[in-house]
């Protein structure tokens, strides 16, 4: 019994950390991560800054900024201290 409660707490808890993550949207799964010396060779569109409660928050929501940006790619500028993420929406499918 005394494990069944503690399995119950943990699947409580677990749910409730995942609800507070940003989920990707399908148009954020479609955005490809590129690295640095890749990107130059795609047209840039804006820059952006994200802060997310985590670093795997952060990185979804700037996947779907970067979608909403119209990029079908994003690269990775910086990722600061507190969960938040400086990037580059890009375009380089032809």
């Amino acid at each position: 019994m005394r494990n069944l409660r503690g399995l119950v707490l943990l699947v409580v808890v677990a749910a409730s950390v995942s609800a507070c993550t940003t989920q990707l949207t399908e148009a954020g799964r479609q955005v490809d991560l590129v690295t640095a010396s890749s990107a130059q060779a795609c047209k840039v569109l804006t820059a952006f800054t994200v802060k997310g409660s985590s670093n795997g928050d952060a990185l979804n929501m700037a996947f779907n900024k970067a979608a909403e940006l119209g990029a079908d790619s994003m690269s990775v500028i910086n990722v600061g201290s507190a969960s938040d993420i400086q990037a580059a929406a890009l375009k380089c499918r032809q």
